[in-house]
């Protein structure tokens, strides 16, 4: 898996896999068994004391050296690595590839934290195989169904607490607990602590004669956010031509992407009031967001929002509107994390900008509308943007006064990075 190089189904679950983790990374020991191209070490790395990354591969390694240059990367077996000095070993897509799974296993308990190791389920990937014969990826020696991954893996951890987690073949991978036959891949979680929980977002989005955009924005708002996502998709006066391909959109994803078809356009904040509305009556969120139509989020900036909003309210601040930092936006949120020419690029500035900006908010008394991320108490108590404001400019202006005037803050998620083509929204 090469970021941004790899197809979008090879990206999408090796990416949902290390950031569901993400909670996990923080101030712990990580060992990343059979590290390949690097990438993931490197975003746990953000977050841990210590990263390292271990493949037999000596040009995997020194490849990742030069691409990460802050993460330690080791040549060597998984098999005979030493884990004993490892808070948290991750090993995804590993042990399908070995001559010898048992010895990997019997490598990895002497780990004393939390060891983390999924694989392909066999019903999925070699239909009608049984666990005998040859995988059709010829680079698998076996494959297990999810009833015989667990069976393996109870037995090689008798006297340690073990869990088991499904990864969904649609669209966007997501993880969930429990042992699902038909999942894409399964993944077995050794070791002690609560599993990550990450809440359920509602976009509400509006848009005008941008399709392409749109789906742009909510295939890297989905692929990147380890939790549920439903977007609620206003198509404010939007042409023939547009409807068409958002409607082949949601009837695509009906689970995660909801359609609005307006005859005129409403202008932004009308919009987006019919989409949190939508949301608000008919969908279960825990947290709600306005969204333009033309962002696209780098890795990890959701999750920086998230665990902002998370830890802002632990702390008692109340808070009421978290937002991101951008190339292209008014005031405090305008960052300038170098030039880049196209998404790999960006993906990359904005990868050096959270190393640097990672876990950090600031307050702030004016946020920006084009990513907002909204708590349903301060949704409930002011309810949507003001319609007056006509086609928009300063809708957040007054939505950000009157969250002040009810007693909420407001925060900027520094290493939160998103993308914006800009104005296209309107």
């Amino acid at each position: 898996m090469v970021p941004h190089a790899s197809d979008a189904a090879t990206e999408l679950y090796h990416w949902q896999r290390y950031l569901f983790f993400q909670p996990w990374y923080e101030d712990a020991k990580v060992i990343d068994a059979a590290s390949g191209e690097g990438y993931g070490t490197n975003y746990a790395a953000i977050y841990a004391t210590q990263a390292t990354g271990i493949d037999l591969s000596d040009e995997a390694t020194t490849y990742a050296k030069e691409r990460y240059p802050e993460v330690e990367f080791i040549t060597g077996d998984v098999t005979t690595a030493d884990y004993s000095g490892a808070d948290l070993v991750v090993s995804f897509e590993t042990i399908e590839h070995l001559p010898d799974p048992s010895a990997f296993l019997k490598a990895l308990s002497e780990c004393p934290g939390k060891i983390v190791i999924s694989t392909p389920n066999r019903k999925t990937h070699s239909p009608g195989n049984a666990l005998t014969d040859k995988p059709l990826n010829s680079f698998h020696t076996i494959e297990w169904t999810p009833n015989e991954f667990a069976e393996l893996i109870n037995s090689s951890f008798p006297d340690r607490q073990v869990r088991f987690l499904s990864q969904e073949g649609r669209w966007p991978g997501l993880i969930r607990e429990g042992l699902d036959d038909e999942a894409m891949y399964c993944i077995a979680v050794i070791g002690e602590g609560a599993l990550p929980k990450w809440p359920r977002l509602g976009f509400a989005m509006p848009t005008v004669d941008n399709a392409s955009q749109a789906l742009d924005t909510i295939t890297h708002l989905s692929r990147y956010y380890p939790g549920e996502c439903v977007f609620a998709v206003v198509a404010n006066g939007t042409s023939e031509e547009h409807l068409t391909h958002l409607r082949q959109l949601r009837d695509s994803a009906p689970y995660m992407v909801q359609l609005i078809e307006e005859p005129v356009n409403l202008g932004y904040g009308r919009g987006a009031n019919l989409g949190l509305d939508h949301l608000w009556q008919g969908e279960w969120c825990d947290y709600f967001a306005v969204i333009n139509d033309d962002i696209i989020p780098s890795v990890g900036c959701t999750i920086e929002l998230v665990r902002a909003f998370q830890q802002l309210e632990a702390m008692d601040h109340k808070p009421g509107l978290i937002a991101p930092v951008s190339n292209n936006v008014n005031g405090r949120q305008q960052v300038d994390i170098g030039s880049f020419a196209n998404l790999g690029g960006m993906m990359y500035r904005a990868e050096r900008h959270l190393w640097i900006h990672h876990s950090s908010a600031s307050r702030h008394f004016q946020l920006r509308g084009l990513y907002l991320l909204i708590h349903p108490d301060c949704l409930s108590e002011i309810g949507g943007f003001d319609p007056r404001f006509g086609l928009g400019n300063f809708e957040d202006d007054d939505y950000n006064l009157r969250a002040k005037l009810a007693g909420f803050s407001m925060w900027i998620a520094d290493g939160a990075f998103v993308f914006h083509h800009g104005s296209q929204t309107f």
